[in-house]
């Protein structure tokens, strides 16, 4: 990613050399079902989805507890927080039942989720490259990401593709207004799928890859 390039830039005296971000190449042929994963899970609430190792490392905890907060502070939400990937978290009392937690399905199960979710959080500050940020995007849906993660921020602003918040006060007006505005949160999930098809399909990665190497020549 940029953030990324231009930190080695400066850790490494790279400022001279020449160097292109490529990203990496993403699987982009597949297909979802929102209908579908409800159907199968059994879950008719709107819900705000998490994918990825749930751990400490991954800010896990961080959004456990604003989501808490914010269940709290609209009790006529019945928005349930759905996880899915390996690792365990210990969900607070107070929303166990609020929270789904589904361990680790399979790949056309986690389409699906991403597809019926109002939108996925990555609340990280240390992420790099996000693979499930952009098949979120591929599934046309908004995501949230930590303002304080460089990587997954610049994603979001250059693709126009979703949202970052560094306090509970931004993720609850940030989550609020994405439910509030569907047709706002469509077009940034559509946004950030183009984003996704235009730098990172599996062909424009390859392309970029030979491309930079006969520079070189």
């Amino acid at each position: 990613s940029k953030p990324e390039a231009d930190l080695a830039k400066r850790l490494y005296g790279l400022k001279k050399t020449h160097a292109e971000v490529l990203g990496a190449g993403v699987t982009t042929e597949f297909t979802y079902d929102a209908d579908r994963f409800r159907e199968k899970f059994g879950i008719k609430e709107k819900f705000l989805l998490y994918a990825g190792r749930k751990d400490v490392g991954k800010n896990i905890y961080t959004l456990l507890s604003y989501f808490q907060k914010y269940r709290e502070q609209h009790k006529e939400s019945d928005m349930k927080l759905v996880l899915i990937g390996g690792g365990e978290v210990n969900v607070p009392k107070e929303i166990q039942d609020e929270v789904i937690d589904l361990g680790y399905v399979d790949l056309q199960d986690k389409y699906d989720a991403y597809a019926a979710a109002e939108m996925l959080c990555q609340p990280s500050h240390n992420e790099s490259f996000s693979i499930v940020i952009m098949e979120s995007w591929l599934c046309r849906r908004p995501v949230l990401v930590s303002d304080y993660c460089a990587v997954t921020k610049n994603f979001a602003k250059e693709s126009n593709g979703g949202l970052y918040f560094k306090t509970y006060y931004e993720f609850e007006a940030e989550v609020d207004y994405i439910l509030n505005h569907p047709e706002e949160a469509k077009i940034m999930g559509e946004n950030g799928r183009e984003y996704v098809l235009k730098n990172f399909s599996w062909d424009v990665f390859v392309k970029k890859f030979l491309n930079f190497f006969e520079t070189m020549k």
